[in-house]
């Protein structure tokens, strides 16, 4: 509804997640932290790494990785704000032995081209930024009329009813696929349209080299200080579910895991494609229904994974059992 003004078809979906709810957090937000000190980990990306209590940096903390996170609202474009703190002071205020960086699979090359790497950021800088966060008045959502919702959202349910394909206010995509693949009564599959858009720059891989180069680049520069790189792409929806579109005419088939598997990495990655794939063989739900996001089931897996990967390339013995 928020972001297509789709009705909410299944208002009972979440329940099959209700346990994961009652988790706690239990890493620790730099907008929080009031204690400079060394940690496992540190995770910066976009809404993936916003999840919450579900999220894939929880379920990490959950299981003996002191984890410090830095929001959303800090981090903007991820790779732009890494270099920046690297340039400035931080990494002499905290500790950590790995930086997972993550990024949503469309957004990659666009967040690449558009870095200023000369730039700084300090930790005086960021207590700045906290506290007019915090002095921020939240905007008011309330619903006011007239309003275009209330057109939209039965002109919607209507369209939804009636189209296999169609295109929710330029935003939001509805197709058909082949199997069963949510816990809901109907075969189709919601994306971002910005899925589909991206595509063309992530399938060249004249790009690719380029966000190798930056990663790379990250690499060296963590590794001065002592920091192994862990790069963790988000797979859009729209890939994960490629293969199980009914017709295929209108959506290019994407290409950048595959071609970016190729390129030679100095840095740690994590190629949660596959992983997800073969989970969306075996279990529905992988990703959300109404949703662009990983559930639950999907950050348990790529959870998992880092911690390997953790384990594989630090002398903790202790992070699994």
């Amino acid at each position: 509804m928020r972001v297509g003004y789709i009705m909410s078809l299944y208002p009972d979906y979440y329940d099959i997640f209700k346990s994961e709810f009652k988790n706690e957090i239990k890493f620790s937000r730099l907008s929080e932290q009031k204690e400079k000190k060394k940690f496992k980990a540190l995770t910066i990306g976009d809404s993936f790494s916003e999840q919450g209590i579900y999220g894939y940096n929880n379920y990490l903390a959950m299981n003996n990785i002191d984890l410090l996170h830095i929001d959303r609202f800090i981090s903007g474009n991820q790779f732009q704000t890494l270099y920046s703190l690297l340039k400035g002071d931080f990494f002499d205020q905290y500790s950590f032995d790995f930086v997972i960086l993550q990024c949503i699979e469309r957004d990659l090359i666009e967040l690449i081209e558009e870095m200023e790497t000369d730039k700084s950021l300090s930790c005086a800088e960021i207590k700045d930024l906290i506290e007019k966060k915090g002095e921020v008045k939240k905007a008011d959502s309330s619903f006011k009329f007239p309003s275009d919702r209330v057109l939209k959202i039965p002109y919607n349910a209507v369209q939804y009813a009636l189209n296999d394909d169609y295109l929710f206010d330029e935003m939001v995509i509805k197709t058909k696929i082949n199997q069963d693949l949510f816990s809901t009564e109907n075969k189709e599959l919601l994306f971002f349209k910005h899925d589909i858009a991206a595509v063309e720059k992530n399938n060249n891989e004249s790009n690719l080299e380029k966000l190798n180069f930056v990663l790379n680049d990250l690499n060296n520069l963590l590794k001065n200080k002592g920091i192994k790189l862990i790069f963790l792409p988000s797979p859009d929806k729209y890939d994960i579910y490629y293969n199980f579109i009914t017709d295929k005419s209108n959506y290019p088939k994407p290409l950048f895991f595959d071609l970016f598997e190729k390129v030679d990495k100095n840095y740690i990655c994590i190629n949660s494609k596959p992983l997800l794939v073969n989970a969306v063989n075996e279990s529905k739900d992988i990703y959300l229904y109404d949703d662009s996001h990983w559930s639950p089931k999907g950050t348990k897996i790529i959870a998992d994974e880092i911690r390997k990967q953790i384990y594989l390339n630090d002398n903790n013995s202790d992070l699994i059992d």
